[in-house]
C-alpha cells in the first residue's frame, strides 16, 4: 500500500467512505465475476453440486450459505438471513430451489448439505420438483459422526476422551502451569472444537507426542510448588491431573484409541477437501472398514467390541451410501485394472471390479432412472455401460488401459469416451462432483472474519459481496 500511495499522482484524492463500501465494492466484484467466467462454464460441461451449510453469525442471526461446487472450485454465491423464520424442511428447500434455478436446474446434480433432520426433509421438497438432482449428506459430518458414536458407545472410549480433555483444560486454564508445560515442550496443547472435524482425535494425538514433557512437568520443584500454593480446587485438579499423566492405563487407551481412529482420520483428511473425489469414495469407505477390522483383531485388547464398531460403521455407511457414491465408483476406469484387483483389499479380502458387486450394480440402475428422460435413453445408457465396463471398442485398446491407471478419470473419458457419448457425458459430470460441504463452512471461517463483534452492523447483502470478493 505505501508503495502504491508513493507511486500515486500528486493530486490523487483517496475514495470516501461511502464510495469505498458502496461503488468500489460493487466495481471489484463485476470484475471478480468477469475472470470467474470460466469457472461458471465448466457449469454445463461438468456439471455442479450446490453446497449449503447452516451458521449463526455474532448477532445470533441463523444464516444458510450457498456454494456451487465442482472440481474445478467453489464459488461462493450468498447467505440466506434466516431471522423471523424456522428452519423447517419446507422454508429450506424452497431456499434450495431458488439456489437450484439460479445456477440453472440443468446444470446441477447434487445437493449436499448435514445430516439433520430439516435437511433430510427438504430432499424430499427438492426430489419431487428435480428427479434427477441428488441430495447427499457430507462424508465429513457423517464420519465425525463415526467418532460421536463410538465415544458414546463404548465406555473406555469417552473415559479416555474425557481425562484427556480434564488434562487440556488444566494447563489452558492455568497460565502459570501452561508456562511451565511450554519450557519443556517444543508443541502446544489442542484444544477441543466443536468447527473442527476429528476434534478429539486431535487432542489426544498431541497429548500422546507431548508424554514425555508432560511428565517432565509435573516432577519439577516449580510445579510442585505452584499446585500447593493455589486454592482447594487447583490443588485437587493438579493431582487428579498428575495422577493422570502418570497413569500407564490411560496412554494404553490413549493408543489404542489413535490406532483404531487412525483410519476414520485419514478418511475425514481425503474427504475434507476439493476435487475429484466422487470416483473414490465407495471403495476407499469399504477399505476404511476393512482396515479397522485388521486393527482389532490383530491382538487389540477391544477385540470384543469389534462386533459393535462394525454395526456402527455399517449402518452410518449405509446412510450415507447413495446412488452417486454408486456410480462414481461404476465409472472410475481405474477400479477395473488388472493389476488393481489382483491385490488383495484390506482383511485379505479378494477385490472385486464393480460391476461384480450386486450393491452397486443396483446403485447404479436406481441412479440410471433418475438420469435418463425417456426409457429409450435408459437402455442406451445400460448398452453403453456394458460396453465400457466389458473393454469393448475404443475402452479395449492398450492405451486406454494405461491411461485408466494414470490419467484423471475427467480427462480419461474426454479421452476414450467418444464411442459412447451419453454415457461419458454423465461420467464427465458424475465425477466432477465434490463429497462433503467443506467449501461451505470454509466460508462460515471467511464470514466470521468480515461479520465480527466490531463489525456486527453489516446487513446480509454487504456481508455476501465482501465474503464473495475475499
Amino acid at each position: 500500500m505505501l508503495k502504491g500511495v508513493n507511486q500515486a499522482p500528486k493530486d490523487y484524492k483517496p475514495p470516501s467512505f461511502d464510495r469505498a463500501r458502496t461503488t468500489l465494492v460493487d466495481e471489484c466484484q463485476r470484475e471478480l465475476e468477469k475472470e470467474l467466467v470460466p469457472v461458471k462454464d465448466t457449469w454445463t460441461t461438468h456439471g455442479t453440486s450446490i453446497v449449503s451449510d447452516g451458521w449463526t453469525n455474532v448477532k445470533r442471526q441463523p444464516l444458510i450459505n450457498v456454494v456451487a461446487s465442482n472440481s474445478s472450485g467453489s464459488m461462493f454465491m450468498y447467505a440466506k438471513d434466516f431471522t423471523g423464520q424456522e428452519k423447517t424442511g419446507a422454508n429450506i428447500a424452497e431456499f434450495l430451489l431458488e439456489s437450484i434455478e439460479e445456477v440453472g436446474s440443468s446444470n446441477v446434480l447434487q445437493v449436499i448439505t448435514d445430516n439433520v433432520a430439516n435437511c433430510k426433509s427438504a430432499r424430499k421438497e427438492v426430489e419431487k420438483v428435480h428427479k434427477h438432482i441428488f441430495w447427499s449428506p457430507c462424508v465429513v459430518h457423517t464420519l465425525n459422526l463415526i467418532c460421536k458414536d463410538f465415544a458414546a458407545a463404548f465406555s473406555w472410549m469417552s473415559e479416555t476422551y474425557k481425562r484427556g480433555k480434564t488434562v487440556v483444560k488444566y494447563f489452558f486454564n492455568h497460565e502459570k502451569a501452561n508456562a511451565i508445560f511450554k519450557r519443556q515442550s517444543d508443541l502446544e496443547l489442542l484444544k477441543v472444537a466443536k468447527t473442527r472435524f476429528a476434534s478429539h482425535y486431535l487432542l489426544l494425538k498431541r497429548l500422546s507426542r507431548c508424554r514425555e514433557a508432560l511428565a517432565t512437568t509435573t516432577v519439577l520443584r516449580c510445579w510442585r510448588e505452584w499446585v500447593n500454593s493455589g486454592d482447594e480446587r487447583t490443588k485437587s485438579l493438579g493431582r487428579e491431573v498428575a495422577a493422570t499423566i502418570i497413569d500407564d492405563d490411560f496412554w494404553e487407551e490413549v493408543d489404542n484409541i489413535l490406532v483404531i481412529t487412525q483410519p476414520i482420520y485419514s478418511m475425514i483428511r481425503f474427504a475434507d477437501g476439493e476435487g475429484e473425489k466422487m470416483g473414490e469414495v465407495y471403495e476407499k469407505m469399504d477399505c476404511m472398514i476393512g482396515e479397522i477390522r485388521d486393527i482389532l483383531l490383530n491382538n487389540n485388547k477391544h477385540v470384543d467390541d469389534y462386533a459393535k464398531m462394525e454395526e456402527i460403521l455399517v449402518s452410518r455407511w449405509e446412510k450415507m451410501n447413495i446412488t452417486m457414491h454408486c456410480l462414481g465408483f461404476a465409472l472410475n476406469p481405474f477400479f477395473y485394472d488388472s493389476k488393481y484387483l489382483n491385490v488383495e483389499a484390506p482383511s485379505g479380502i479378494a477385490r472385486r471390479a464393480p460391476n461384480q458387486d450386486r450393491e452397486v450394480v443396483a446403485g447404479v440402475l436406481k441412479a440410471f432412472d433418475r438420469i435418463g428422460e425417456d426409457e429409450n435413453e435408459k437402455v442406451e445408457l445400460r448398452k453403453q455401460l456394458a460396453k465400457f465396463q466389458n473393454k469393448q471398442g475404443m475402452f479395449g485398446t492398450t492405451h486406454a488401459r494405461i491411461d485408466a491407471t494414470t490419467m484423471s478419470p475427467i480427462f480419461w473419458w474426454s479421452t476414450y469416451g467418444s464411442e459412447t457419448p451419453e454415457l461419458a457425458e454423465i461420467a464427465i459430470r458424475v465425477l466432477s462432483q465434490p463429497i462433503s460441504s467443506s467449501s461451505a463452512e470454509r466460508v462460515w471461517s471467511t464470514y466470521s472474519y468480515i461479520h465480527n463483534i466490531k463489525r456486527n452492523r453489516l446487513n446480509a447483502k454487504c456481508a455476501d459481496k465482501l465474503v464473495f470478493i475475499h
